[in-house]
């Protein structure tokens, strides 16, 4: 009897069970129904409804940042329509120079070292190293086209401002730098004559190229940064230049002058020598660029 009245419990508690189970699921389902109801009757709220909220508007945002100043760099607005010509044309010393600047690096460290020791120059004269004379006569091309282009660009800049450059008045300029440099060597070579100097003269007139060839090196960058940097005035560049224009001649007077001195030459006749030919030239080059 204990054996079946155990039983008989158990059977009525899985029976109880068995029953609370679907109760639990009716609640959780009418739950769920009420819930999804209120959702759609929220969504369903008439704007005018005392339950309805009005959105909050916002017309204007203000915002209480600092505007940083940004870097500004000075900037030159240039025509350069027309100038492809000297575009090419400073390409083409470009070029040039790039062509001695990996075959010829010693000589340029040599030429570069002979402006101030005097003992390299008279190495560099009685060297005949032919295969140098290729990059020599390379650095005199490169000078007498660059150094008209700076010329002109300096006339451009001191006095006949706004003047196109144009492939006449640069072959004008070109024409002068030609004749005035070789015609110095003409004079040079006649005085030397004359005065009995004509080693000399010779020595001195090497030393002369060989600065011209240096200015070459250094010319190149000026007249490329003029024509071509983004300034507002390229003059202190152009002032750069010219100042180290009157350097190198004031280096070649002391060359010329430590070159004629060993001839025992009078100091009258050196100044005068001198004079003629190199200063008085640049005082007339000043006067017509100012």
């Amino acid at each position: 009897m204990g054996a079946n009245y155990t039983y008989y419990q158990d059977t009525v508690a899985a029976h109880n069970a068995s029953a609370e189970v679907p109760q639990n699921g009716v609640k959780k389902t009418t739950t769920l129904q009420s819930s999804r109801y209120k959702t759609k009757r929220q969504k369903l709220q008439v704007v005018d409804s005392s339950d309805y909220i009005a959105p909050r508007q916002q017309t204007e945002i203000h915002s209480s940042q600092l505007e940083q100043n940004s870097l500004v760099l000075p900037n030159r607005e240039r025509d350069y329509s027309g100038h492809d010509w000297l575009t090419i044309i400073i390409f083409v010393t470009i070029a040039l120079f790039a062509s001695i600047r990996y075959s010829y690096a010693k000589y340029i460290k040599q030429l570069l070292l002979s402006l101030f020791n005097y003992a390299t120059s008279t190495r560099m004269l009685n060297d005949k190293n032919y295969p140098v004379f290729h990059a020599a006569f390379r650095l005199e091309a490169i000078f007498y086209i660059i150094f008209p282009i700076f010329i002109f660009q300096c006339l451009n800049l001191f006095k006949y401002q706004n003047t196109a450059l144009t492939p006449v008045y640069l072959s004008l300029i070109f024409g002068g730098t030609l004749l005035y440099f070789f015609g110095k060597k003409v004079i040079y070579l006649t005085l030397g004559l004359m005065f009995e100097t004509q080693n000399e003269t010779r020595e001195y007139l090497f030393s002369y190229d060989n600065f011209n060839r240096s200015l070459s090196l250094i010319f190149l960058p000026v007249v490329i940064l003029i024509q071509f940097a983004p300034l507002k005035t390229p003059v202190f560049i152009a002032i750069l230049g010219l100042i180290i224009l009157f350097l190198f001649n004031i280096i070649l007077l002391r060359r010329g002058a430590i070159i004629l001195l060993k001839k025992q030459f009078s100091l009258f006749y050196l100044f005068l020598y001198l004079c003629t030919l190199e200063i008085l030239p640049l005082l007339l080059i000043y006067k017509v660029v100012v």
